[in-house]
């Protein structure tokens, strides 16, 4: 099997002594000839290059600071609060998330979705009774501020 040699052309490169001379030692490092050292460079990088900088995955010490600061005034409100009365303030503001969206699913229409889905986690009793109260507090008018 004889090797076919792809016909090649000869161009001119201008560059310094010294950057002659790099070129030399990388290709001479490479085991390859300048000529193809600096093709392989053309088409596909220099592979001595510095890759690029991967983006940062780290915090500036202000960035640090400041999430200290925010998780450190957290962790005081949360421990001045007793477990219980946190955990009470958890839930009514859960309560009032639920009661909100449970409104907005009857004002659309969509009583028989909400429906199913109390039924679905409390059962059917729990379900009506749910439903009976929402629509005797929408009957009632808003207290007075």
């Amino acid at each position: 099997m004889s090797r076919r040699r792809l016909a090649s052309r000869v161009y001119s490169l201008s560059c310094t002594d010294e950057q002659w001379e790099t070129f030399r030692c990388l290709a001479a490092q490479r085991g390859v000839s300048i000529s193809r050292y600096l093709v392989e460079c053309a088409l596909h990088g220099d592979p001595h290059a510095e890759p690029d900088p991967s983006p940062r995955l780290v915090l500036e010490e202000t960035e640090q600071r400041a999430l200290y600061e925010a998780v450190h005034q957290i962790a005081e409100r949360t421990a001045a609060e007793a477990h219980s009365a946190l955990l009470t303030r958890i839930r009514n503001a859960l309560a009032l998330l639920v009661e909100l969206a449970m409104r907005d699913m009857a004002r659309e229409g969509r009583e028989a979705e909400l429906r199913a889905v109390l039924t679905g986690l409390f059962g059917e009793h729990a379900a009506a009774a749910t439903l009976e109260r929402m629509r005797e507090g929408r009957d009632t008018p808003p207290p007075a501020r």
